[in-house]
């Protein structure tokens, strides 16, 4: 029974990952975004909240953090939480939607590039 529970687990992160694979690959810029949004939506809400955020940031840090030279100090992602929420959160509510991520990103001439960076590659 514990087997079954795990393939289903997995099954589900696998497809989790080909469908956002997809996205990224082949997705329009609006679902890129979407993507994005709800990578970052971890209870999925339809809010971005800053602990969200931060819990994000942390794990991106951990994994990056330590193959960077010089290497990141420990208030890097709660700084970088805080850059976020300057840029996206419009009306200063201490969330960030999904309508002001979006609007944020395609005024963002960087983050379009980047969205547009897997376009050629398969």
């Amino acid at each position: 029974m514990e087997t079954r529970s795990s393939t289903c687990v997995w099954s589900s992160s696998y497809e989790d990952f080909v469908s956002g694979l997809s996205i990224l690959l082949r997705g329009t810029v609006q679902e890129k975004l979407n993507w994005a949004f709800n990578l970052y939506d971890i209870n999925k809400d339809g809010y971005v909240t800053k602990e969200e955020m931060l819990d994000i940031m942390k794990a991106i840090y951990d994994m990056m953090g330590k193959c960077t030279y010089p290497a990141l100090k420990d208030e890097a992602p709660r700084q970088h939480v805080e850059l976020f929420f300057q840029k996206m959160d419009k009306n200063k509510d201490g969330v960030v939607t999904i309508d002001e991520f979006i609007d944020c990103c395609q005024k963002d001439e960087n983050i379009m590039r980047s969205m547009q960076l897997f376009e050629n590659v398969i």
